[in-house]
């Protein structure tokens, strides 16, 4: 599969993320954020075994948004519930959207803004 080339400095693509069983959780690494947005947008390329995934947003204190399910080819704006400004550590984190007892894997891109 191929990723589409970035475009900013702030998107980064994500490729093969296992998705533990029982709605265990993945992430992202910590990323600066490049602007004040209080958001991040995520796209969804591909999934294998399930087809729907959740993600939200932390910083190095835990949980900073709600939970947004996806599936291949969405998009969604993820929206923090605090100002995070330009400078502050954000990640995404990740879990099947269904619970199973196998693993699952998700590939996409997030523009941490």
């Amino acid at each position: 599969m191929a990723l589409l080339a970035p475009v900013s400095a702030a998107e980064v693509g994500y490729v093969g993320y296992k998705l533990p069983r029982l709605k265990g959780n993945n992430y992202t690494g910590y990323h600066q954020k490049a602007t004040n947005d209080d958001y991040i947008r995520n796209i969804v390329e591909n999934v294998s075994n399930t087809s729907t995934v959740n993600f939200w947003a932390q910083d190095h204190s835990g949980d900073i948004s709600s939970k947004y399910n996806q599936k291949v080819g969405s998009v969604a704006k993820i929206i923090f519930n605090t100002n995070k400004d330009k400078g502050n550590s954000i990640r995404m984190a990740m879990e099947n959207g269904k619970l199973s007892t196998g693993y699952a894997f998700v590939a996409g891109r997030v523009n941490f803004r």
